[in-house]
């Protein structure tokens, strides 16, 4: 997700409508009708290979693996998180090129960008001043990336995977596998602290807070103040990055509550939680605790995942793992609704539609044709151009795709 407040000119994504119309002769004044707002889908990034990609490549010949997330800078560059191999990329001059990190595992110390180790950085926001901000996943810290030094340092987390520090400065507390951030118009920066069941809040003078989840994972508080609600996220050592979170340009803060099924939200002014989208929770054994899941589990609990509700109320819809939640300029919600395999949009009279992928349906093809005839294969990420072009990480496809308005 980005800070809806830096959103980058279409001028940005020339070299990306550049690959689509040499791959599809397509442009984008002939993207389809009025009535169907989405009407295009390429791939922007990746072979579908997994593997380490080289430096200084047109970005449909690079390899990716598993990559997360991505997002447009104040820059108005491409970045993206190829989260198997550790590093973060970014499309530049119309060629991808390493930004951070060696492609090796590491600890994430201070140092320059190139030459430090990570351990699967998940998510990549901008603050106001537009320097990087990386969530260092399983490094558990949130590191800053100085375009002008080329220096990362820690802002968030020591790397030790607990909870703790509320009250503190920032940088000398503790996360538990922070999966993204987003930043409020005032500057604010909001943590998905994810194994530690909460969301929390830096202020402008480095001082965190918990804002949202109590702590014990389940489901629970709609209608209350957020700190007293249940989140519910996978933990251990074998998680899936989940539960990530999007701010609005009003401040409201939208979470992938990815256990529970559910996208809630967090009203700016009130610190009220809502539910709005989504019913239904896994089986008993996650219901009742059993977070801890393991690689080979992941097969059977996508088992259980039901698609429904296209064209309904979102309250009456089934999503599946939804890992990642974004907004646009109009209040439109978009849901990575991972386990279903698609993209789905939660409407201003809170209609929950499909934008991308055949939901229930398993696969990749597609490119060049309407995205709902196209197939995905477990997207985790999901963005948006301020033309509101949806950016997307099909993520088990090892691509980013674009779909196009």
């Amino acid at each position: 997700m980005m800070d809806l407040g830096r959103r980058p000119t279409w001028t940005a994504l020339a070299f990306l409508l550049a690959l689509g119309a040499a791959a599809c002769d397509f442009s984008p004044s002939s993207s389809g009708d009025s009535e169907d707002s989405y009407s295009f889908i390429t791939t922007a990034v990746g072979t579908g290979q997994a593997g380490l990609g080289g430096e200084g490549v047109p970005p449909l010949d690079s390899e990716l693996y598993l990559p997360m997330d991505m997002t447009i800078g104040p820059d108005d560059r491409l970045y993206l998180l190829d989260w198997n191999n550790h590093r973060v990329r970014v499309i530049d001059g119309g060629l991808i090129w390493t930004l951070i990190g060696t492609g090796e595992l590491g600890s994430a110390p201070p140092g320059p960008a190139l030459q430090i180790g990570l351990n699967h950085p998940t998510h990549i926001s901008f603050d106001p001043q537009g320097r990087l901000v990386m969530s260092a996943w399983h490094n558990s810290k949130v590191l800053r990336y100085d375009p002008g030094t080329g220096y990362i340092q820690p802002i968030c987390g020591t790397g030790a995977r607990e909870f703790g520090g509320d009250g503190g400065q920032a940088v000398s507390a503790s996360v538990n596998l922070p999966s993204s951030t987003a930043f409020d118009p005032a500057g604010r920066m909001y943590i998905s602290d994810q194994a530690s069941q909460r969301i929390r809040m830096v202020d402008l003078n480095g001082i965190i807070t918990t804002i949202a989840g109590n702590g014990d994972p389940g489901f629970g508080g709609d209608g209350g103040p957020a700190y007293n609600a249940q989140l519910y996220a996978p933990t251990g050592q074998s998680a899936q990055p989940t539960s990530r979170i999007a701010t609005d340009m009003f401040g409201n803060i939208y979470v992938a509550d990815t256990l529970n099924n559910r996208i809630r939200r967090i009203d700016a002014e009130t610190g009220i939680i809502t539910t709005i989208a989504g019913f239904k929770l896994f089986d008993e054994d996650i219901q009742t605790g059993d977070i801890e899941i393991e690689s080979h589990q992941l097969s059977s609990m996508a088992e259980q995942v039901e698609y429904s509700g296209e064209g309904t109320l979102a309250t009456e819809a089934s999503l599946g793992w939804p890992c990642d939640v974004a907004v646009d300029l109009e209040g439109n919600v978009f849901i990575a609704d991972t386990f279903n395999h698609c993209v789905r949009m939660v409407d201003t009279n809170n209609i929950i539609t499909t934008v991308a992928g055949q939901c229930g349906e398993i696969g990749y093809g597609g490119d060049g044709g309407h995205p709902r005839e196209a197939k995905l294969n477990r997207p985790y990420g999901v963005e948006l151009d301020r033309e509101g072009n949806l950016y997307i990480a099909d993520t088990h496809n090892n691509r980013i795709r674009i779909v196009y308005k």
